[in-house]
């Protein structure tokens, strides 16, 4: 696991394994290549902190006989109770231009001629435009889930939520409510900082260095003054993020969550105090069908890293982890190699690139489904250490996809039972 200082939030960004396709339903890993997640900042707010409804517990792993608190959003789920959370969308256009990149790097590593070209990466063109799918898209959007997932309906993050914590069918929730779409935020990316090119899948992507972006994102948050009980979702088109200047291949990173003090309060490791705020952020960028290898309606059916797929990873570590500050038992899997031995409550990150589809995106690319991630329950990170506190999912299971994900090539039958320790 590399870590970067990218401005002073700290990017982490981890690397991705390849992964093939199975045959199983939808529910395989996505060519993820070069895909990555991370985390960005850290933030302890204290009572009193302005910041997003969060609640905490703290129970003993049995496999040590060490406890941990965790805390994650909405309220106690053992209290019921509905909770909403306000977000604000932040569309980035990132304008590109060919100014003689040398591309030869990309070009060795995947066997054809990459060409720096002149592009415009705007989420907020196109019919519908990205901004207006993800609006409409399970983030946001009510759906019925299908029953081996639990068979409930609501938004994504809160059916997850539910279904982690048994609460199916009661009275507990944990929303989110988009109250603007700001203003479209306009950057001419310096072409010593990114470049746009056709990748070997043959869409177009465009690449930013992850310090400049992030240095970005920290001005935005500062310049635009969000309230720190909404969250900002910082979506791109297709805009990616590598690490290391010029360093093209070391990409790419398609989204990251983070907590700081907003500008004027400090910034990365934050501990709130009084009324402090605490601001907790998404970046992802909405993929286009193609961005990555082998995903192809006709070819590669089962390959979903598209649309929705980074959103609903962040989202769903968001929930868990909103403040970048949850430990666990170190653990690693087989199916992530790229985390390396970590204690990171990170639960999209065992999981990248598995996904299920849900029906509905107006996409013909995309097949018409939607490509949401799986996500870990927090039962496997705690070794079972969940269950005496009337934290467990909703059947026992280890991942909202459940046996979708067990039944998986590759070591996703490790998902059957609670995390490993490290090697």
């Amino acid at each position: 696991m590399s870590v970067l200082a990218a401005s002073a939030f700290g990017l982490l960004s981890l690397s991705a394994p390849a992964a093939t396709a199975s045959s199983n339903g939808g529910s395989s890993p996505g060519p993820v290549n070069d895909a990555r997640f991370g985390t960005a900042g850290s933030a302890t707010p204290i009572y009193g902190s302005r910041t997003i409804p969060h609640w905490s517990f703290t129970y003993t792993d049995p496999a040590n006989g060490q406890s941990y608190t965790e805390t994650m959003v909405g309220t106690d789920p053992r209290s019921g109770g509905t909770t909403t959370v306000k977000t604000e969308i932040i569309p980035l256009e990132f304008t590109f231009v060919a100014a003689g990149q040398d591309m030869s790097a990309i070009s060795n590593l995947y066997g054809y001629n990459a060409v720096a070209q002149n592009w415009d990466a705007d989420p907020t063109v196109g019919t519908p435009s990205d901004v207006t799918k993800t609006l409409e898209s399970p983030i946001f959007a009510s759906n019925t889930y299908p029953g081996d997932l639990g068979g409930d309906t609501g938004q994504f993050g809160d059916v997850y939520m539910r279904a982690e914590f048994n609460k199916i069918g009661s009275n507990y929730h944990v929303l989110l409510d988009n109250t603007a779409v700001l203003p479209k935020q306009t950057f001419a990316v310096p072409h010593s900082q990114g470049v746009a090119y056709q990748r070997v899948s043959g869409a177009v992507a465009g690449i930013v260095d992850s310090t400049w972006f992030s240095t970005l994102l920290q001005q935005l948050m500062g310049s635009l003054q969000i309230d720190a009980t909404t969250v900002p979702i910082f979506l791109t088109h297709n805009v990616l993020l590598y690490d290391g200047h010029n360093n093209y291949t070391n990409c790419c990173t398609l989204g990251y969550h983070g907590a700081a003090m907003p500008i004027g309060h400090g910034a990365g490791q934050a501990n709130g105090q009084g009324n402090n705020p605490v601001q907790t952020f998404i970046y992802a960028a909405y993929t286009s069908p193609n961005t990555y290898t082998g995903f192809s309606p006709v070819t590669s059916p089962r390959r979903g890293l598209s649309d929705i797929h980074a959103l609903s990873h962040e989202v769903g570590e968001w929930l868990d982890d909103p403040f970048v500050n949850n430990a666990v038992q170190p653990w690693q899997t087989p199916t992530a190699p790229q985390y390396g031995c970590t204690s990171l409550l990170e639960v999209g990150d065992p999981v990248v690139g598995v996904w299920f589809p849900m029906t509905g995106n107006p996409d013909a690319a995309a097949n018409g489904v939607w490509h949401p991630e799986d996500i870990v329950n927090a039962n496997w990170f705690s070794r079972d250490g969940t269950a005496p506190l009337g934290l467990g999912s909703w059947d026992g299971r280890y991942t909202f996809m459940g046996a979708r994900t067990t039944s998986i090539p590759g070591g996703y039958s490790g998902f059957a039972s609670v995390a490993q320790g490290c090697s």
